[in-house]
């Protein structure tokens, strides 16, 4: 009889334990853990749960039938607020200092507030409860009702009619998702007909985006209507998440696809200029665009998980700041090179002069830049000096200079020089490629041991004409006419012999 007496009053202990406590609005916690307790479980009072209300004017059946709209909100909206951790003092205040805790981040107007004494659901929080519970859940009750008793039937929490109204919903998203594509490129084909260009290129991307096009409008329609299925709470807030990963996925691909076809366009301007340097570029650039789309997906993904993405910028910054003290130089060479690229002081092939060096531009990359000189050695110009030097590109010269000296020997006639140097001009001006006002042919020296005659002209840097060659065709004639006149050139006297080697 002992052992039996103890047992039962275990139990009744046991009961007791487990009883709902009757809502005492004192903490923040407590005003909002009452409506969700009180609503579930086999102890229920919608009394309870809507004892921590602001009644304003609502007559007790109007704040209990309000009390089960909040939670049938909540739930179908996939809102599962986690009491355990909302802050149990009653002496609680926000980050303004105001006895103020809101509820949920998913519902920034709906709060709880310390009012006379006790923690209460405010009468604005109660009236955007409504007002959303009727624009969302409010003409679909009528047809809930009307339901058939079999179609009621669940299996694993959910009824027969949820499952078949999401499987329509996903159906007529998807139809949704086509008519609407259909619609932008009829209407894109219209615009391009009446203004060619962007049009053109939306339409591009239009159809390389096609599958994330209908999957993002596919998600957003499945994500205004889940709530009308009035689906379990963790239900629903496994497809908000399943929702928001699949529009993350959407937006990620039609970022890439943009980029694609971005770059695309810009491949095709490419093609029509000179310059190989953006072609070089080209390919940087398409990567930085889909590097770009990554990051964005991946802090999309982030932020479907909840995670402080402010937190997270806060400790890359400080990691990249501590990367970009250890490796300045690297940055200082690669704003030199998006420099470069951008005010474009050279092309590849260009032959220029920097930094006491020359050379043909063979590459620019992110760090340097490398010339192949006349010696065919190698020079590496890092882009932080290279944006910083003075350039001199021969290869944009309209116009190429060359020269060359006659010495005629003292004695010869003053006519004779005339008719030399009027003969070196009309060779030079028959040249086809030779600027023919810049000819400048001239007795320029008197001076021992020989008289000087200089020859200047330039060649057209844009007729891509070999220049040693043309010169020395030039230099044959001038020495055949130099030979029909009878001119006699001075020959340089022979370098002195070594006095080690003079014979003995």
């Amino acid at each position: 009889m002992l052992r039996l007496a103890l047992t039962l009053a275990l139990v009744l202990l046991s009961q007791v334990a487990l009883a709902k406590t009757v809502p005492t609005c004192k903490s923040p916690r407590n005003a909002v853990e009452a409506v969700f307790v009180w609503q579930s479980g086999k102890q229920q009072s919608v009394a309870n749960a809507a004892r921590c209300f602001e009644r304003s004017g609502r007559t007790q059946p109007e704040v209990e039938e309000l009390a089960r709209r909040l939670k049938t909100l909540f739930d179908a909206e996939g809102v599962i607020v986690h009491a355990e951790k909302l802050s149990d003092d009653p002496e609680h205040l926000d980050a303004d200092k105001n006895p103020t805790l809101v509820v949920t981040d998913r519902f920034p107007r709906v709060s709880v507030e310390k009012r006379d004494g006790r923690w209460v659901w405010t009468r604005e929080s109660l009236d955007w409860i409504e007002d959303r519970y009727e624009d969302r859940l409010g003409l679909l009750d009528k047809a809930i009702d009307r339901i058939p008793e079999p179609l009621r039937t669940t299996f694993a929490e959910v009824a027969l009619w949820q499952y078949a109204a999401f499987l329509v919903m996903l159906l007529v998203g998807g139809l949704v998702a086509q008519v609407l594509r259909a619609v932008v490129r009829v209407w894109l084909r219209r615009a391009d007909a009446a203004a060619p260009g962007i049009p053109s290129l939306a339409r591009r991307f239009l159809d390389r985006a096609g599958t994330a096009s209908s999957l993002a409008v596919s998600a957003l329609f499945v994500r205004l209507l889940y709530p009308a299925l009035r689906l379990p709470a963790e239900i629903a807030a496994s497809l908000h998440v399943g929702v928001r990963l699949f529009l993350t996925f959407a937006v990620t691909l039609a970022a890439l696809r943009l980029a694609d076809v971005f770059a695309d366009g810009l491949e095709a301007r490419v093609e029509s200029t000179e310059s190989r340097l953006d072609q070089h570029l080209l390919p940087i650039i398409r990567k930085a665009l889909k590097a770009g789309a990554f990051v964005l997906g991946f802090l999309g993904l982030l932020q479907t998980f909840s995670v402080d993405v402010t937190a997270l910028f806060a400790t890359l910054g400080i990691g990249t700041l501590a990367v970009g003290l250890a490796a300045k130089d690297t940055l200082a060479n690669l704003f030199g090179s998006i420099s470069i690229f951008v005010d474009n002081p050279f092309k590849i092939g260009d032959w220029i002069f920097v930094d006491g060096a020359d050379g043909i531009v063979e590459e620019v990359g992110f760090r340097s830049t490398r010339l192949r000189t006349p010696h065919n050695s190698l020079v590496i110009i890092p882009n932080a000096k290279l944006a910083d030097s003075k350039i001199d590109n021969y290869g944009k010269r309209r116009f190429r200079r060359a020269a060359f000296v006659l010495h005629p020997i003292h004695g010869t006639p003053p006519a004779r020089c005339d008719a030399l140097c009027e003969a070196i001009r009309g060779i030079v001006l028959e040249h086809p490629h030779v600027r023919q006002d810049k000819v400048d042919v001239a007795l320029s020296g008197i001076g021992a041991p020989a008289l000087e005659v200089a020859v200047a002209f330039f060649f057209d840097a844009e007729a891509n004409v070999d220049e040693a060659r043309e010169k020395h065709a030039i230099l044959l004639a001038v020495l055949e006419r130099v030979r029909e006149l009878g001119v006699t050139l001075h020959a340089p006297a022979p370098p002195p012999v070594p006095a080690a080697a003079k014979p003995t």
